[in-house]
């Protein structure tokens, strides 16, 4: 009897461990993807591996979490979150959107770089790719999945 009681135990442990691996809750906090999403809501996100880097596991219009910039990282106070949430506006090979191109010093005949996506917030005055710059796809941590 006891070793069932144990066995369970270890099984349920192991499956908490498989889900925190592949799992990610974030909250989101401040206005920049209203309507969407709502400041102080709770997301969960499938976490990126190692595995996906063949397939990045995100396509355009998709939600992702990623890291800032390190040249952000920087100018940060220590209570902001050093991660962002916001939409894939263009994929590597995408043209580049047309209100994101003086900010990129890009033209109508530039495309997206290998490694890099342009991000987005749904709200007009979200910072994002006009202010942030191209975000390496290896700083997309997790795809929010509702």
């Amino acid at each position: 009897m006891l070793g069932v009681g144990l066995g369970a135990l270890v099984a349920g442990a192991a499956l908490v461990l498989w889900t925190r691996r592949r799992w990610l809750v974030v909250t989101v906090q401040g206005y920049s993807m209203e309507p969407t999403l709502r400041d102080g809501q709770r997301l969960i996100a499938r976490r990126r591996s190692g595995a996906d880097a063949g397939a990045p596991g995100y396509g355009r219009s998709d939600i992702v979490v990623f890291l800032l910039p390190s040249s952000q990282l920087e100018a940060m106070e220590s209570a902001d979150l050093p991660y962002r949430i916001k939409r894939v506006a263009a994929v590597p090979g995408d043209p580049v959107p047309d209100w994101a191109m003086e900010s990129l010093s890009a033209d109508a005949r530039t495309r997206v770089p290998p490694g890099k996506v342009v991000v987005s917030g749904d709200n007009p005055r979200s910072q994002d790719s006009r202010q942030l710059g191209y975000i390496d796809s290896r700083a997309i941590i997790a795809v929010v999945r509702r």
